[in-house]
């Protein structure tokens, strides 16, 4: 028997500039990711043929959107139980102070980078930056970053071995954007 379907559908939207549309969410007891940046999406209902149709579904119900290229892209384990969610991906070039937002706080543009700075879960961070390395510039033809492409980031990572045949490791911080609170040899970019 494999996995469970996913009960849940999230929507990974982007612009042309390189940015992605995050949801501060409500800081509310009982909801998920309580006062975190997320993705739009949510559970899917008993009318909902498929999770496309749910996460479609979705943020047209929060956010007044209405994106008819969602393409799947990644299947993630939610922090802190034992769901998992869809996750679509989809292109959108608007401006959210526009958007009848009916859930949450805000929706606003952020660059993978700047993600380091906000109140979010690891696996969104991840998902985020996963899609932005996958990106290619074949849409544009255009190799300037911020202009349909991400620029590649190089990291150097430091083996160093004691002559008994140990290896130092540190362990990362929480909030650190690759590998949280795992022990990994020293590295930076």
């Amino acid at each position: 028997m494999g996995p469970a379907e996913p009960a849940l559908a999230s929507a990974l939207i982007h612009n042309g500039d390189g940015e992605y549309l995050l949801h501060l969410r409500d800081d509310i007891p009982g909801i998920r990711e309580p006062g975190c940046w997320s993705l739009l999406g949510g559970a899917r209902e008993p009318q909902d043929r498929s999770l496309l149709d749910t996460v479609r579904r979705e943020v047209r119900e929060e956010a007044g959107l209405d994106l008819p290229d969602l393409e799947p892209f990644a299947v993630a384990d939610t922090d802190g139980d034992s769901s998992s969610v869809r996750v679509f991906a989809g292109r959108w070039d608007g401006d959210p102070a526009r958007l009848p937002l009916t859930e949450g706080v805000m929706l606003c543009w952020f660059r993978p980078d700047d993600m380091t700075r906000l109140r979010m879960l690891p696996t969104t961070r991840d998902l985020v930056r996963r899609h932005a390395v996958g990106r290619t510039t074949a849409s544009t033809g255009s190799t300037r970053p911020g202009i349909g492409a991400v620029p590649h980031i190089v990291g150097v990572h430091l083996y160093l071995e004691n002559r008994a045949g140990r290896v130092l490791l540190g362990l990362r911080h929480h909030d650190a954007a690759f590998a949280p609170e795992t022990w990994h040899l020293l590295a930076v970019h």
